[in-house]
């Protein structure tokens, strides 16, 4: 009786923990399209982490060489609004193959407020510079 009661504890605890990390672990992982070159693809994983926060992790190829880009949260409708995705200057700059990450962690309820994630060139390598950017990626968050 004692050993049946043990291994029903053993057991629920088990399935609890593998909930557990099942639920803290998911993923969404969206197709990041070129708009300027037609070279440029990439892919953002959006990661739930503990306390409400997720992680944006932006893999993306086909940039310029060593160019500087800026991530940012845009909305067309009703109006254009737009968001830095991050923290700091929201940059990252490609290898000289033209490979570039970027992983940014936000709270789950900002990524609700806003329909596409861009990724922006910036041709002086001025990250805070936003005149003459060009955006060359862009994943649907919702419609």
């Amino acid at each position: 009786m004692r050993k049946n009661r043990l291994s029903l504890i053993v057991i629920l605890l088990f399935i609890l923990l593998a909930h557990m990390t099942l639920s803290e672990g998911a993923e969404q992982k969206i197709p990041l399209k070129g708009n300027f070159w037609r070279s440029a693809a990439g892919e953002v994983v959006i990661t739930d982490m503990a306390q409400g926060q997720k992680e944006i992790s932006i893999d993306a190829k086909g940039l310029k060489a060593n160019g500087v880009y800026t991530v940012w949260f845009v909305n067309m409708k009703p109006m254009m609004d737009m968001a830095g995705v991050g923290s700091g200057d929201y940059s990252f700059k490609a290898d000289a193959k033209g490979k570039g990450h970027y992983t940014a962690n936000v709270p789950a309820a900002e990524i609700e407020k806003w329909q596409i994630l861009k990724v922006a060139y910036h041709t002086d390598g001025d990250p805070k510079n936003m005149k003459g950017i060009t955006i060359v990626l862009e994943a649907t968050l919702r419609e």
